[in-house]
């Protein structure tokens, strides 16, 4: 992909210009604009936001793509191909604040030309934000071309050479080196992938969606039924939405069923649900299961682990009296060796140093 930036001193001819018809345009992304309304209608109202005292009060910037990536982006069905295409501008305009040109808050119109051999898109931006600002166009030209080698490198598409190897340049003297490694070796291949390549991509990327849309739900349902819930009913709430409370080595959480049929179990702290409220309900749960396991053993054996024979071998060695001679006293007591003269205090043995007092 290639980007070329041109300013315009007539909005209402550029915007225009991108949903002819008669060049088979379409829109494919706006910001900020009223898509109900004509494009006369548009461009004035893009009019009215921009500042008369500004010279260049709009930027037009073509996207472009070689046959080979058209190939490979015309074999897609219409609605996966248009969904790829926003991804990559949304991108490009991301890669375009990261290098001092914001246009993320301004409102722009991105059309596509539909009659070409290549894919192509116009982009009508203004140079003012919604909030009466004029952004930085320092450098607009070169950032934009660097941007889309950068976004071509991320998303398998063919980026100029020359202009990737400026975009490697830039990384290494920005001090990413393992980024700049990673773009010289895009260089030297400068293989855009395969369809497949380029449709797994998409895979991974949905499904990356859909698990934080997914943790996203549940995070808000946990809150939500936490709030309410005590700790008898919490799990009882929780398995009516279809969440089994459960605790695992990594802590409290919930398992759930997802859409390929397999169970998944997440931590609270993975769904970053407020411990405040989860907490409290939680920390019982386990106590009333201790008791109710507890129960069922005697009550000296709750207070006091059974002991091994061996600890109790060792522990009558220790307190059975010794008699003068340094043998056990067998079953007298210890009175019995007290009256005899026979019995020897450890204590008092202890604090002579061994020898009796």
């Amino acid at each position: 992909m290639i980007a070329k930036v041109r300013p315009t001193r007539h909005i209402t001819r550029s915007v225009m210009y991108g949903q002819d018809e008669r060049k088979g345009g379409e829109v494919l992304l706006f910001q900020h604009v009223d898509m109900t309304a004509t494009p006369e209608e548009q461009a004035a109202d893009l009019v009215a936001m921009s500042k008369p005292s500004i010279k260049v009060k709009a930027y037009n910037f073509i996207l472009s793509f070689d046959d080979e990536d058209t190939e490979k982006l015309r074999q897609m069905d219409t609605e996966r191909r248009f969904k790829f295409l926003r991804e990559v501008i949304k991108a490009f305009i991301a890669e375009m604040e990261k290098r001092g040109t914001n246009i993320t808050d301004c409102p722009f119109v991105v059309a596509r030309h539909g009659n070409t051999n290549n894919e192509h898109f116009h982009m009508t931006v203004l140079t003012t934000t919604v909030d009466g600002k004029h952004i930085n166009d320092s450098f607009i030209k070169k950032n934009a071309i660097r941007a889309a080698a950068k976004v071509s490198e991320d998303y398998g598409l063919k980026a100029a050479p020359k202009a990737l190897r400026n975009e490697v340049a830039h990384q290494v003297a920005s001090g990413k080196r393992d980024a700049g490694r990673k773009a010289t070796r895009s260089i030297r291949s400068r293989h855009s992938g395969t369809m497949a390549d380029i449709q797994d991509r998409m895979r991974r990327r949905d499904a990356v969606e859909r698990a934080n849309r997914r943790k996203a739900m549940l995070r808000r349902l946990i809150e939500k039924i936490a709030k309410d819930a005590t700790a008898a009913d919490f799990a009882k709430l929780l398995k009516a939405e279809g969440m089994t409370l459960c605790e695992q080595k990594k802590g409290w959480g919930v398992t759930v069923t997802i859409e390929d049929g397999k169970e998944r179990f997440y931590t609270f702290a993975q769904l970053e649900v407020n411990a405040d409220l989860v907490t409290p309900l939680v920390t019982p749960q386990k106590e009333e299961e201790k008791t109710a396991e507890e129960r069922k053993m005697p009550e000296w054996k709750r207070i006091v682990p059974s002991p091994s024979r061996s600890i109790l071998n060792a522990a009558k060695r220790i307190i059975r009296p010794l008699n003068v001679r340094g043998e056990q006293s067998g079953g007298q007591s210890r009175e019995d060796e007290i009256s005899k003269g026979n019995y020897e205090d450890p204590d008092e043995t202890r604090r002579g140093g061994g020898m009796k007092r």
